[in-house]
């Protein structure tokens, strides 16, 4: 083959592929029934943290940052399908937030007059309708995150099914299949409601995974520039500090209350909680309590500055890992969604 014929053929193969992209770019624009999404959060704090009986720590913390993937499409005849993919990562150090790489959530879904039939790994919906609700300063992550509610749940190989709104009341079931993999073999269930009136919003939650269970109420109040909101949980069977089924894990109630003030750009806000006794023993009880300040430049980008602590009786390990050993920490950060 001569010089002039290898330029001609190359010639003529990039404009091939050059008309294979343009069509393939083309047919994408034309889609008009697609939609694809890049969106996260990006969360990071300089804090200066104390555990009772060791020096303070001064650390730049990444706060459950994350980037996804979000698309829809239109089935047509009111269907609808769709999929999420979640990465989490750490910020200050740029690794991955867990072993895997979309390791916060993943999952497909399909809906229609029938609600939505979701299908992956995801995260418990019953704490979606509760807690995450009531950890308004800084949705319930980093320092300051709910330290005493019992989680309960196994997203792995979970299926759903989200049921059509009724009136501004939402339910979801779901279940997360044991395969034979994970302990106790059993496999762990997931219910929540939420129901909205006017100022007034209230979620309920229930899990169980083996011999663990808990149940949780939640109402949120507005009115004007304040927020009030509030839960109660029940749980057993559920080790809060190695976040597992562990049977020996008795009855143990808690309870947390947020205060929220908006005044322009700024938000004022108090949380509490309280673990009570377990099992009825005197020096399992716990309280957490938070201080924050937001100044939203958006309802995209804030910034935040907080201080947190918690008390462990005698007896309780709450956050730190130690008996009778709590914690403080002073936080100044920034969250940005995208």
């Amino acid at each position: 083959m001569t010089a002039l014929s290898c330029w001609r053929l190359a010639c003529a193969s990039t404009a091939a592929l050059t008309a294979l992209i343009s069509a393939a770019s083309a047919h994408a624009q034309q889609a008009p029934n697609g939609t694809l999404q890049i969106y996260g959060r990006i969360n990071s704090s300089i804090e200066s943290s104390r555990t009772e009986g060791q020096a303070a720590v001064q650390s730049l913390r990444s706060n459950e940052s994350f980037w996804g993937l979000r698309g829809q499409e239109d089935l047509g005849g009111g269907m609808q399908a769709g999929f999420i993919l979640e990465h989490g990562f750490e910020l200050d150090t740029g690794t991955n937030s867990g072993s895997n790489y979309f390791n916060r959530k993943n999952e497909v879904n399909l809906s229609g007059s029938f609600g939505m039939l979701r299908m992956g790994h995801m995260f418990s919906e019953a704490y979606y309708a509760t807690a995450d609700v009531v950890s308004m300063h800084n949705f319930d992550t980093g320092i300051s995150s709910d330290a005493l509610y019992a989680w309960v749940s196994n997203g792995s190989n979970h299926v759903s099914w989200r049921l059509p709104e009724y009136q501004g009341l939402t339910v979801e079931l779901g279940t997360s299949l044991h395969e034979k993999q994970a302990e106790p073999s059993k496999n762990a269930w997931d219910l929540a409601a939420n129901y909205a009136l006017g100022d007034l919003s209230l979620g309920m939650g229930y899990n169980r995974w083996g011999v663990a269970e808990q149940a949780t109420l939640r109402a949120t109040y507005t009115m004007g520039a304040w927020t009030l909101a509030g839960l109660i949980q029940n749980s057993h069977g559920w080790d809060q500090a190695h976040y597992k089924v562990d049977s020996s894990q008795r009855t143990r109630n808690m309870g947390r209350v947020a205060i929220q003030y908006e005044d322009g750009p700024s938000e004022y806000h108090l949380n509490a909680g309280y673990a009570s006794k377990v099992g009825g023993e005197a020096g399992t009880q716990a309280m957490q309590w938070t201080l924050a300040y937001n100044y939203n430049f958006n309802p995209r980008t804030k910034l935040y500055a907080l201080y947190t602590r918690i008390n462990n009786h005698e007896r309780a390990s709450y956050l730190t890992g130690e008996a009778g050993v709590g914690a403080r920490s002073v936080a100044m950060g920034i969250r940005h969604y995208f």
